[in-house]
């Protein structure tokens, strides 16, 4: 069985709902595992989705460029990847929306 984050890939690569993700986004530092830069959303499948980080420099990057990190357990993959991917999809889109507004 692949990874959570492999799988969770695997439902978001073929650009659901004209969506553009991308695995492995590096910015300035550091690595983003899945991001869509026109919804401003990087996804990390984390075994602790509420242990804080503590890098300064991440949250800068992450102010500056208005980008939410959303962390999915991988239990919550594994248990059903598709569910998972359309809550991220949908969640997306909404943000895809709000964001070409405030241009």
């Amino acid at each position: 069985m692949a990874d959570p984050q492999t799988l969770l890939w695997q439902h978001l690569k073929n650009t659901p709902k004209g969506l553009q993700f991308v695995r492995d986004h590096e910015a300035e530092g550091f690595i983003l595992p899945l991001y869509c830069a026109e919804a401003h959303l990087a996804i990390e499948v984390d075994d602790d989705p509420f242990k804080p980080k503590n890098d300064g420099e991440r949250e800068r990057w992450q102010e500056q460029h208005r980008v939410d990190i959303m962390q999915v357990p991988p239990s919550h993959v594994r248990r059903n990847a598709s569910e998972v991917a359309a809550a991220i999809v949908d969640i997306a889109s909404r943000r895809k929306e709000r964001f070409a507004k405030s241009i």
